[in-house]
């Protein structure tokens, strides 16, 4: 089965798996139930462009990352703290440069600092 092929195939079990989710919900007033069956519908209709798909892939994974980020601070962990006062003493300018070095160290091009 070609890639296309697959992707279609999944795209419709996305789509059946969530109209019968969202229809559970309804049924039992369970709104929870409802909103998951919504995001398969849409998975459903990501599935047909690559681009798209790798998108969304981006913003969960950025959703997450702003999950742990408020679950450290809301936690008072040490590393944010860290973070917090060394943000105070440090200008834009050192932010530039440090950042800088992190991509240069990672082999990616070095931010504009203007």
């Amino acid at each position: 089965m070609k890639n296309e092929d697959r992707h279609l195939d999944l795209s419709a079990k996305f789509v059946e798996m969530g109209q019968t989710l969202m229809l559970e919900g309804k049924n039992s007033k369970d709104l929870m139930v409802s909103q998951a069956g919504g995001v398969l519908v849409m998975l459903g209709g990501l599935m047909y462009d690559e681009k798209d798909i790798n998108f969304f892939s981006q913003i969960c994974s950025m959703f997450s990352a702003k999950k742990i980020v408020e679950n450290m601070e809301r936690n008072n962990d040490e590393y944010t703290n860290y973070l917090r006062d060394k943000s105070k003493n440090e200008t834009y300018d050192d932010f530039i440069k440090r950042i800088n070095e992190l991509r240069k160290k990672n082999g990616h091009e070095p931010l504009d600092s203007e």
